[in-house]
């Protein structure tokens, strides 16, 4: 919106705030006589100020509201970019409120002790001050302050969930919009709800009385009452008694059970939101924090709603029936109790504001500890061999110290809030006690009444104390839930909802013009314009050095990310627009380190089928040279194969692993450095295992060894994220400065040097020899005596390096 604009909207609604605010003082000063008139409102002026008698003071407050919109306005026109610095002045604003509405039932206690009979212009005056204060604070928050409570916060955004800068400022509505979210879960536990609230409101009711029917008890102690009255309020105390603990039990009861079931809800909700998104997110997230959302913040939120619910509702009827047999017992000795209320209002809600701040900060910490401890025991044996113990000690109590240090903070907040409430509760007894007493000693409050009275005050005190502290446990549970939130409603990325389900599935794969970087590292370019095409049934072999973009391509195919620009087709389609389910059963990957669940070996590789007859499993494991280890296990197939794949050793995992992949009986083969991480034996039993499995079916394989990737009916080299070189192994072996070409010689080198190492011997002229034996195998091939030379000098230079001593 133009700013010519809004702020001439402001100086229309100042005006016309102002005008209003002057119009119900010159009316009610008009009317503070039997009569109305200019005469009446000019005698307010020319008589003697009086406080008990004169509603002068009432009117400056409205030239107070006045003065203060005008300032605001006048800030708005002559200083641009104030609304952040208005917006921190909206505390004392809304403070200064309060007190004014305070004051409106303070008046009114001290006009009715020189007059029983209000002037009409008394309660518009004083009707006024409050209606007026609280509109002037409304115009404040809404139009003075800076407009951040419209702008939404997006969940689809990374940074959004990790930096909680980007929230800052929209407290208020997120509070607000939290709570809501949480009622709602209630909502779909209506049944058991509202069942407690029906027993809730009986248990109110019943306890409502209590205080009344005391009141009695003690005035039928009065000599000559006798024992009939005496008996009979005893008797009514006595059944009110009995009522309220029987609801209390069936309140409790429903609220405890559709609690647990809310939780449950909540937790499958958050459960079902994270593994629907992308992979990119988990690139993001630790491990450790996503748990503890999982599990610490859903059961904050999970109690938020059977206790806290509970007792806010039942504190709630049980304050508003107080309130009611008070000010039908004695409306002036309410007002005493209403004026201090609003200023314990103005105390819990600044209390509310920090610790609801110090209760983000809490789980924000509780969270960065868990991921410390998921992530040192997930990884026991690399701390074990490094001697780690100590220091990943002190690095999860360091973690510990910090939240602690945030907790004390809470305790020191929560400690002068009780201070400060238990002293304005104080307040309100005494000013009771002498106002109650005073009304008694002139015979306008009867002294039983005055007891009931103050029965009924100290159970509105308890009342409000524990809604106070219910407030204090709900803002906690905001705090645990804004991030709980963010993950449920978030979006993800990736959009998995094709619905093509090809009857017939050939398997070719094509890249086109693809761009990609990861969204975690999006200053980093991967991929540059790659276009390839991989012929159903072909094996084509991806080569290059680490961080060319070999595995991008695997994620990209297999729909982990997106591409920035260009297309991913499968059988000529864009991948996206294949059903979920369906491209992930017709393509199976095979990674360097396979992921195995704690569960049996059956189970691991039917995983993700809902229906897998036990001759396919077995026959997939035969085909994974799996078959034989299997059946040496104590169970078999039943065998758990431990906390991801524990109990299992690399080369059995991996055949485990391969297992999964063939029972598919998937088109396409995505094979990622499938044997790298493997000793000679278990690299041969997988190798095999493939070998006998890629007919018939389109093959792409990521190898750093290059007798894996000699065969491949296609060799694709990718340089620095673009396609360097494309044929076969003879093709790409004649290029005399080809990166493949230096590969083969760079790794027949290594080879060269690893193997007398092995055998405990120095390196012969016949080693050096071997090298350019296998350069030259392929007749049609030409090197360049330049080429031989150098790789002659590099091996003889390295040899003599190595042993020399």
């Amino acid at each position: 919106m133009n700013r010519s604009i809004s702020i001439r909207k402001l100086i229309t609604l100042s005006i016309l705030y102002s005008l209003f605010d002057c119009f119900i003082n010159i009316l009610g000063l008009s009317w503070h006589s039997n009569t109305f008139g200019f005469d009446t409102f000019v005698k307010n002026f020319n008589e003697p100020f009086s406080f008990l008698t004169s509603i002068i003071d009432v009117a400056v407050l409205g030239v107070l509201r006045i003065a203060i919109i005008n300032i605001g306005i006048s800030l708005l026109i002559f200083f641009n970019d104030i609304q952040n610095q208005m917006d921190k002045l909206r505390h004392g604003l809304f403070c200064l409120v309060i007190l004014l509405c305070s004051y409106s039932p303070t008046k009114v206690l001290f006009l009715a002790e020189k007059k029983e009979i209000f002037f009409i212009g008394d309660y518009i005056c004083i009707f006024g001050n409050f209606v007026n204060s609280v509109i002037c604070y409304l115009i404040w928050k809404k139009y003075y302050c800076c407009d951040i409570n419209n702008t939404e916060i997006n969940y689809n955004d990374y940074d959004s969930l990790s930096d909680d800068s980007s929230i800052e400022g929209r407290e208020d509505k997120q509070t607000l919009h939290i709570i809501y979210r949480l009622l709602q879960f209630v909502k779909r536990e209506w049944f058991w709800h509202v069942s407690g609230f029906f027993w809730l409101f009986v248990y109110s009711l019943t306890r409502i009385f209590v205080p009344y029917y005391t009141g009695n008890v003690i005035a039928a102690l009065v000599p000559g009452q006798g024992y009939a009255a005496l008996i009979e309020a005893v008797k009514l105390m006595s059944a009110l008694a009995i009522g309220s603990a029987i609801a209390a039990g069936f309140r409790g009861g429903s609220f405890e059970y559709g609690g647990a079931r809310v939780a449950r809800i909540i937790r499958n909700d958050l459960f079902t939101s994270l593994v629907h998104q992308e992979v990119a997110f988990y690139d993001v997230h630790k491990t450790g924090e996503i748990i503890s959302r999982l599990a610490a913040d859903t059961q904050t939120m999970a109690d938020t709603v059977p206790l806290n619910l509970n007792v806010f509702l039942r504190n709630t009827v049980m304050c508003i029936g107080s309130m009611l047999f008070m000010m039908s017992l004695s409306w002036k000795l309410s007002l005493i109790t209403f004026i201090v209320v609003p200023i314990i209002f103005v105390v819990t809600k600044i209390f509310g504001s920090y610790y609801d701040e110090l209760s983000e900060e809490t789980q924000d910490a509780i969270a960065s500890s868990n991921d410390t401890a998921e992530e040192v025991i997930s990884t026991m044996r690399t701390v074990r061999s490094f001697a780690c113990e100590e220091f990943e000690t002190q690095r999860y109590f360091d973690k510990l110290t910090y939240t602690l240090k945030i907790t004390w903070k809470k305790a020191i907040a929560y400690l002068i809030f009780i201070w400060a409430s238990e002293i304005f509760q104080t307040v309100i007894v005494v000013a009771v006690l002498w106002y109650g007493g005073h009304l008694v000693l002139t015979n306008r409050l009867k002294g039983d009444l005055l007891v009931s009275f103050l029965l009924y005050q100290v159970q509105l005190a308890d009342n409000l104390r524990q809604i106070g502290e219910v407030l204090a446990a709900l803002l906690q549970s905001v705090g645990a839930s804004r991030k709980v939130f963010q993950y449920i409603e978030r979006k993800p990325h990736i959009d998995m909802n094709g619905k093509y389900k090809p009857q017939e599935f050939e398997g070719k794969i094509e890249f086109k013009n693809v761009r990609f970087n990861y969204p975690s590292r999006p200053d980093l370019p991967i991929l540059h314009d790659i276009s390839f095409i991989v012929e159903p049934g072909e094996t084509v072999a991806l080569v290059g050095p680490s961080g060319s973009g070999k595995s991008s391509c695997i994620g990209l195919i297999e729909h982990f990310y997106e591409p920035l620009s260009g297309k991913i087709l499968i059988d000529n389609i864009p991948i996206e627009e294949y059903e979920h389910h369906y491209i992930h059963r017709k393509i199976a990957l095979v990674g360097q380190e396979p992921v195995l669940f704690h569960n049996s070996i059956s189970d691991n590789i039917s995983y993700g089928l809902d229906y897998c007859p036990e001759a396919d499993i077995i026959d997939s494991a035969q085909k994974a040279n799996a078959h034989n280890f299997i059946v040496q296990t104590r169970d078999h197939y039943k065998t758990n194969v431990g906390e991801r794949g524990g109990n299992m050793s690399g080369g059995q995992k991996q055949r485990i692993a391969i297992a999964r992949a063939l029972v598919r009986s998937p088109a396409i083969l995505l094979l990622d450095e499938a044997t790298s991480a493997l000793d000679t034996e278990s690299e041969a039993l997988v190798q095999e295992a493939l070998s006998k499995n890629m007919k018939h079916k389109t093959v792409l394989l990521i190898a750093h060894r290059l007798s894996t990737v000699e065969s491949a009916d296609k060799i694709i080299v990718i340089d620095k994220g673009r396609v360097a070189e494309m044929g076969n192994h003879q093709e790409l072996m004649s290029k005399e400065d080809g990166i493949y070409r230096q590969l083969v010689q760079r790794q027949m080198i290594g080879q060269s040097l690893e193997s007398p190492v092995k055998k405990g011997k120095k390196t012969s002229r016949g080693d050096d020899s071997n090298i350019s034996n296998y350069l030259m195998r392929d007749n049609s091939m030409a090197i360049s005596s330049r080429g031989m030379a150098n790789s002659l000098l590099a091996t003889s230079f390295s040899n003599s390096s190595v042993y020399s001593k």
